[in-house]
């Protein structure tokens, strides 16, 4: 399925302005469509649009595939609760653009079941450390990862449930030294099969706009809006070490590593 031109034909967002618009893939959206595997790590700056594009391949494929089974898992209820709301107005925009209405079987606040094609939308939280295990999973989005109090655990249940040709997408911002950066960096040695990938946050936001959020933000600025994972991960919480002495040796190490391949 061409989901970047289903998107974008069939969807609406609401976007910064609380406007309901066209939803348009945004230039870093794009560049996923273009990249995106089977098992993708998406690590980010704030509010780059990656939840919104995998929501709505997500609700392509409840709509328009039999026996479908997505799969959300978000940091926290609250999170969880305002997924399954985006999701909701994805599909209402799509039943006023097609003059269709999709017979849901079930409509909760954390699951779907289209009953023309028996697809499934489940939104579950971490705080769930056995979310979807006993489920055959056909997409699975683990939303801001990083922030999981159990990630090892809910990587094993959730991701083994989803079927070989499935499709996992791992997307968080960092939060300091933990499981799932412990994943990343193995990840990058291709240790895990899957493929990480950074987008940094000037390949988003403008110079003007980066600038005042540094001012704002001071020492967490690298944290949320990071250019490279190193700094992403070194700027969360106090830290004893120098931060630019630690992002160099840090680098060398890398160096070196690759060296020794």
């Amino acid at each position: 399925m061409k989901y970047e031109r289903f998107i974008e034909e069939n969807l609406k967002i609401i976007d910064k302005n609380r406007k309901e618009v066209d939803f348009v893939l945004n230039p870093v959206q794009r560049a996923y469509n273009t990249k995106m595997g089977k098992r993708d790590i998406i690590l980010k700056a704030r509010q780059q649009g990656f939840s919104s594009f995998i929501l709505g391949r997500f609700s392509a494929d409840f709509i328009l595939k039999e026996n479908s089974y997505s799969v959300v898992v978000a940091d926290n209820t609250d999170n969880a609760i305002g997924l399954l709301e985006r999701v909701k107005f994805f599909l209402k925009s799509y039943e006023e653009k097609n003059n269709f209405k999709i017979p849901l079987k079930y409509n909760s606040k954390y699951e779907l079941h289209n009953e023309y094609n028996n697809a499934k939308y489940i939104i579950g939280t971490a705080e769930n450390n056995e979310v979807a295990r006993s489920k055959t999973i056909t997409n699975l989005h683990l939303s801001e990862a990083a922030f999981y109090p159990h990630f090892d655990k809910i990587l094993a249940s959730a991701a083994q449930a989803v079927v070989p040709d499935g499709y996992i997408v791992i997307e968080t911002t960092a939060h300091g030294f933990n499981k799932f950066r412990d994943f990343w960096i193995e990840s990058e040695r291709g240790q895990t099969g899957y493929n990480p990938m950074f987008f940094n946050a000037s390949e988003f936001y403008s110079p003007e706009f980066l600038a005042q959020k540094r001012k704002e933000l001071g020492r967490q600025y690298p944290q949320e809006y990071p250019e490279t994972p190193e700094e992403a991960f070194l700027t969360t919480g106090e830290c004893f070490f120098d931060l630019e002495a630690l992002k160099s040796h840090l680098g060398n190490a890398k160096e070196d590593f690759a060296k020794s391949l």
